[in-house]
């Protein structure tokens, strides 16, 4: 889903028929690029994360008692290792960056002194 939505974006902020003669807005393109990029890592790194819990180490045996066994027990044993932080981290910021765009408009309407 995260490609389609992507493309389609692409295509309207590079489609001429969009833009009624304003031009390609090239921040909004470059934008777009870094939060496609930053979704992506965020879903590699996931990903790869799940495929150590429940491919590599589906047979892990935690302390006695203290934690489950299986993929859960090794997920919750690595829970504080920068393999597990980063992605959280990166889901985190990619948050404040989707809605810092979305609210940008508005801090530059309240804080734009009218004309004398």
């Amino acid at each position: 889903m995260l490609i389609v939505l992507f493309f389609k974006c692409m295509t309207a902020l590079l489609s001429s028929a969009y833009h009624r003669g304003e031009g390609i807005k090239w921040n909004l393109v470059s934008y777009t690029v870094v939060m496609f990029s930053w979704a992506t890592v965020l879903t590699g790194m996931d990903l790869d994360i799940q495929s150590i819990s429940h491919i590599d180490n589906r047979e892990f045996t935690g302390p006695e008692g203290l934690l489950p066994s299986g993929p859960l027990g090794y997920f919750l044993s690595i829970y504080l290792k920068p393999i597990n932080v980063i992605p959280n981290a990166a889901f985190v910021v990619g948050g404040w960056l989707a809605d810092g765009f979305l609210v940008s408009p508005l801090f530059d309407a309240a804080f734009t002194l009218p004309a004398v």
